[in-house]
């Protein structure tokens, strides 16, 4: 059904939670930015067991952002180590959001909790661009 969307793996498990972020942070509301954020984890998990099943079944995957090569540009790999660590974040951040619900309740504000989810996304997505990054440089940028 997705399959446009296979080649692209590599940068959607980041780019997902980076867009879900601001999204939590435009509707203002603490349950619906905990859905948000909860869904957005889910889905980079889903990616996350793509592409360990699609690295070991065909090996490394290399992806250049706008197609420019890696001195110059920005390249993600995948190898079966970042996989897996891959697959470790986005699981431990979706099994984690599903209690955080009730928990944040009690550290924040009601009226901020929207905050929490927004940042908790800017996080997640850093943490899953060091773990796919090709380069030195782009761990650090």
């Amino acid at each position: 059904m997705f399959e446009f969307l296979t080649p692209h793996q590599a940068i959607l498990i980041v780019v997902i939670p980076l867009l879900a972020s601001p999204i939590c942070l435009i509707v203002r509301h603490s349950g619906i930015a905990w859905l948000i954020a909860l869904v957005a984890s889910w889905i980079s998990f889903a990616i996350a067991i793509n592409l360990l099943n699609q690295v070991t079944t065909v090996g490394p995957i290399s992806y250049l952002l706008g197609n420019w090569p890696a001195p110059w540009g920005i390249e993600y790999k995948v190898d079966t180590l970042s996989a897996f660590v891959l697959l470790f974040i986005s699981g431990i951040s979706s099994i984690t959001l599903i209690f955080a619900r009730k928990s944040v309740c009690f550290e924040i504000a009601e009226d901020r909790i929207y905050l929490f989810y927004t940042m908790f996304l800017l996080a997640f997505a850093g943490l899953l661009g060091i773990t796919i990054t090709g380069d030195a440089f782009n761990l650090f940028v």
